[in-house]
């Protein structure tokens, strides 16, 4: 199956909703061939029963198309409340939001964003009951993702 349909078929659902497509691809897992597509609204979030409908939409539009394909499942999804921030643009968008960093040194942190420019980002972190901002460079990330505050 040519997976430039998926776009397609999901153009009006997208902006009907104010969605993007962030990805679609095939995997494989346990021997399972999955079709995973992941939707996302940067503001608000995406709601379980949108993901039902829309998973249950674009299962009978791709029944039209797969017919000469092997078995697979479809899996529609939104990020998550932790998504990881894949590049720095995401980052800048994340401002004001809590965070979960990992540094190549091994440091874990957690903490709110409070800027981030000129590639370095500013984090307000808790440590040990002391609320301090550190400066980070982007080049000394290992992984960040948005993080939810326990």
């Amino acid at each position: 199956m040519n997976l430039e349909i998926i776009p397609k078929f999901l153009e009006k659902t997208l902006k009907d909703n104010d969605l993007t497509l962030y990805e679609y691809k095939f995997v494989k897992e346990d021997n399972n061939l999955i079709l995973r597509v992941i939707i996302d609204n940067e503001e608000k979030g995406v709601d379980i029963n949108l993901l039902a409908d829309i998973n249950r939409d674009l299962a009978l539009e791709l029944d039209k198309y797969d017919q000469d394909m092997e078995e697979y499942f479809l899996e529609v999804s939104s990020l998550g409340a932790e998504r990881e921030l894949k590049d720095f643009n995401q980052i800048i968008k994340s401002i004001g939001k809590y965070i979960h960093i990992e540094l190549k040194d091994k440091s874990i942190y957690e903490g709110y964003l409070l800027d981030a420019k000129d590639n370095k980002l500013v984090v307000k972190i808790n440590l040990k009951g002391r609320i301090k901002k550190l400066e980070i460079k982007y080049e000394d990330l290992k992984f960040i993702r948005l993080a939810v505050k326990i």
